[in-house]
């Protein structure tokens, strides 16, 4: 699979900067387009939750304040955009172009439907890293993506952003784990060190690790394994606690149903984690 169109949502906040230092990170090895994405909410759906008798001047004014809001959200995502590309000496271009290129784009309605929507023409999505307290929207929009659409997500990171050198791969044998390891072969084919973790003790017995081997060395790829024992811990803390220690710089997982996801991003030590967002995760559902 190519990776050449890489959708990063933009909200206009804070966040924005660490959004697109992962887009560019993603998009700098493969000479990409970045596509920033932009949510315009629909203001017609939010006037009829304040009921049918509020005042027609107040109606104009809760419009007119949500349109300046959106506005000055807007202006600050292409802001960030501009200064991004800039720095990781993209061109910013008014349509999506052959990279390494980047261009603004808006949408008008629901950020969460919009963002399923413009990733049906996309080959990745990358949001910044996960927080704890996060607005549910935001948290809402990353599930949708990585469970509704068949495009891989990648989950940045608050660390400083390199090329993806070190990568390693969550592997449980499984069709999406498979399907996952297809979607990153850009970067395991640029990755210096690929490994493959495997969880033992667990229903799976961590799947055909030499058959995974033999599929990345077709592809050039040569990668290791490590073989960790799960103990009472979850398999989500045990990958990303055996990729932090051995310095990965990207996580490469997939096989995971949306219970079992949940799951495993309200655990005690994955949730630290991901709120610490040292690692950044290349998700595929």
């Amino acid at each position: 699979m190519a990776i050449q169109l890489i959708l990063a949502p933009l909200t206009g906040g804070k966040r924005d900067a660490l959004t697109l230092a992962s887009a560019f990170a993603a998009a700098e090895p493969l000479k990409a387009h970045v596509r920033a994405l932009f949510v315009r909410p629909d203001l017609t759906e939010t006037l009829p939750f304040f009921g049918d008798d509020i005042a027609p001047t107040i109606a104009a004014e809760i419009v007119d304040t949500a349109r300046e809001a959106a506005d000055a959200a807007s202006a600050s995502a292409q802001a960030s955009l501009n200064a991004a590309a800039a720095a990781a000496e993209f061109e910013t271009v008014e349509n999506a172009a052959p990279g390494p290129t980047a261009s603004f784009v808006e949408m008008k309605g629901h950020f969460t439907d919009c963002i399923v929507r413009a990733s049906q023409l996309s080959d990745l999505i990358v949001f910044g890293p996960l927080k704890e307290g996060d607005r549910p929207g935001f948290t809402e929009a990353f599930e949708a993506a990585l469970i509704k659409t068949r495009c891989p997500v990648l989950l940045g990171s608050e660390a400083e952003h390199g090329s993806f050198a070190r990568v390693a791969i969550g592997w449980n044998g499984s069709a999406e784990s498979s399907h996952a390891v297809s979607a990153a072969l850009p970067y395991l084919v640029r990755a210096r060190s690929v490994q493959i973790l495997t969880v033992q003790n667990t229903s799976n017995g961590g799947g055909d690790v030499e058959a995974l081997q033999a599929y990345l060395r077709v592809h050039g790829v040569e990668a290791g394994v490590i073989r960790v024992d799960a103990q009472t811990r979850t398999v989500g803390d045990v990958l990303l606690e055996t990729a932090l220690a051995n310095e990965a710089d990207l996580l490469v997982i997939g096989g995971y149903g949306h219970s079992r996801l949940r799951e495993w991003f309200s655990g005690g030590v994955t949730r630290r984690i991901l709120s610490q967002a040292t690692l950044p995760l290349f998700l595929v559902h």
